[in-house]
């Protein structure tokens, strides 16, 4: 045993001599066991514990046979010995390489008890041969060399352990897998142990994929091979002629077919930034029409902003000065989107979603929005409050829309509509002051990236506290009864007090409790549906007040559905 060098299976596992004793196996073990946890990394922990199982099998062996052995016959064991671990370029290996009795109690009795040790020596020996490795001859004579059935199995199975070193090379996983006929029969080394080589089978197949990718998508792998470059870069290199149609094929091979090749032989980091490439080059349309329309409504809040407050605020009251305005927010969401997809590099994209993910730049947006909408809703007349309200509600959306993305502008625009509408923010607005018209629809923008984004995420981190939601509840309340007592006060001053804490209480209620608005269409017939629809529209523009008490009303209900859940 102290032939086997201490690079070898399994003592280079274990990290310790080849003549070590079972003890220092114990003991490397242990103090292995705590790096190398299974829940942690499942396919170290099995190679560590079959090299354990391995040394300590290893290890009683040689003491027996040490134990067996008389002193007169010491030296000539020894060299009985010699002859059997014999260096691989000696085909005579007597014992391996004899024939197999014919009866199989005779088998048993002259060829097992050796067999796992005879196997051992025969691939550390083939394996110290660095010019056999890549041969794959020298694997075909070194199993044809074998005709014990037993030293054979365990000869295979020393093979595919040496596969889940992470050193072998991999043209020896594959020459052993075209000798042994792993991809057609490896049921039996399934059935020895499933975990170990349902893990050194990945390894193999996917050098073997891995291979064999390369040869069918050259030029698509040489630039997931290579450096990666910058996004502008990168969509620029896929326009070359049917590098993107290679590429995306390639893509598509490897996350439905392979994906021990990404897993096992590829950088994850590569495969997803050639990925968004891929989208990029395809949705580029998508990706800049969004921006463009949500940055061309910012500069029209304010270049709406810039204009006199005591006179309208209609497109017949713009000057050169505001079409510049407009235009100076197209020019800055064109270099915004350059700057942030294109221009940066990997690195930098990955600085720039860790930026995204500081709670105040997240979240801050959402107090500064329904802050300037109830300032612009407690205006005094003068119009000055509106003014700097709608600059602010445009750069809230840019502020969103740069944390969370540019969303379908479909979906946003109907989204905002009937937020500003169906809430009655509209209709308030039109009847309080006509000339700030676009406020409600500004405020319906950011109440549509609230609901669609942040108001999931706010509800989460409520309901995982649940002190913060019965100190908050009893303000909700208190809250809904300041609403009705305002409102019915029938004067001016109390309304707009009434709707600028009608603008916070709807965005709170989706927080503290699920609001289930589509739900309440269940409770009327399909067909008296749309009429309704249509009834409680026309009550939102020209009763406003009425539409705020009910909404607030129904989601008190909702919070107190939620406080009797969590009090349960």
């Amino acid at each position: 045993m102290n032939t086997i060098s201490n690079t070898h299976w399994p003592w280079d596992v274990l990290g310790i001599e080849s003549d070590a004793d079972e003890r220092a196996v114990r003991r490397a073990y242990a103090r292995l066991l705590k790096q190398q946890r299974p829940d942690e990394d499942a396919e170290a922990f099995q190679r560590l514990r079959y090299a354990y199982e391995s040394a300590l099998q290893m290890v009683g062996s040689g003491a027996a046979k040490g134990s067996d052995t008389v002193p007169g016959e010491a030296n000539a064991e020894g060299a009985e010995a010699a002859v059997l671990i014999e260096p691989a370029q000696n085909p005579a290996i007597r014992l391996a390489t004899q024939p197999v009795p014919a009866n199989a109690s005779e088998v048993q009795a002259a060829c097992e008890p050796d067999a796992f040790e005879i196997a051992v020596q025969l691939w550390q020996n083939f394996v110290t041969q660095a010019d056999d490795l890549g041969s794959r001859r020298s694997l075909q004579d070194l199993f044809a060399a074998v005709v014990n059935l037993a030293t054979r199995d365990e000869l295979e199975w020393q093979a595919l352990c040496h596969c889940l070193n992470e050193d072998t090379p991999a043209r020896l996983r594959m020459n052993l897998s075209a000798v042994l006929g792993w991809r057609d029969n490896a049921m039996h080394l399934r059935r020895r142990n499933a975990a170990i080589a349902a893990l050194a089978l990945d390894r193999v197949f996917a050098d073997e994929d891995y291979d064999a990718l390369r040869l069918r998508f050259t030029n698509a792998m040489a630039l997931l091979e290579g450096p990666v470059p910058q996004m502008a870069a990168g969509a620029g290199a896929l326009l070359r002629a049917g590098v993107r149609a290679e590429m995306e094929q390639l893509l598509i091979a490897l996350g439905r077919y392979h994906p021990n090749v990404v897993r096992l032989r590829l950088d994850a980091g590569k495969v997803d930034f050639w990925g968004r490439c891929l989208k990029f080059r395809i949705g580029a349309g998508r990706l800049f029409g969004p921006a463009l329309a949500l940055n061309a409504w910012c500069g029209l809040l304010f270049a709406s902003a810039s204009l006199n407050h005591n006179r309208g605020r209609w497109f017949d009251q713009w000057s050169p000065a505001q079409l510049g305005i407009l235009l100076s927010t197209l020019m800055l969401a064109l270099v915004t989107i350059a700057t942030t997809t294109v221009l940066l590099s990997e690195p930098q994209q990955q600085k720039l979603r860790a930026l995204r993910a500081i709670g105040w730049l997240r979240y801050g947006w959402v107090p500064v929005w329904l802050g300037a909408t109830a300032v612009a809703l407690c205006d005094d007349g003068s119009g000055r409050s509106t003014s700097i309200a709608m600059a602010t509600l445009g750069g809230c959306t840019i502020w969103a829309a740069l944390v969370y993305g540019w969303p379908p502008v479909k979906e946003l625009a109907i989204l905002a509509a009937v937020s500003a509408t169906a809430l009655g923010f509209a209709g308030h607005w039109i009847a309080a002051d006509p000339r700030a018209w676009l406020m409600p629809y500004a405020h319906g923008v950011l109440f549509a990236f609230f609901i669609s984004f942040s108001q999931a995420e706010w509800r989460e981190w409520v309901a995982r506290r649940p002190r913060v939601f019965w100190a908050c509840a009893p303000f909700w309340f208190v809250g809904f009864s300041a609403l009705i007592v305002l409102l019915v006060q029938r004067e001016a001053r109390a309304t707009q007090y009434a709707w600028a804490l009608f603008a916070v209480m709807s965005a709170a209620g989706g927080v503290l409790a699920t609001t289930h608005w589509s739900d309440l269409r269940g409770a009327v017939p399909a067909f008296f549906r749309g009429y309704a629809n249509l009834v409680w529209m026309v009550l939102a523009i020209y009763k406003p007040d009425i539409v705020a008490c009910v909404s607030a009303g129904v989601m008190s209900v909702w919070v107190i559905e939620g406080g009797r859940r969590r009090a349960g």
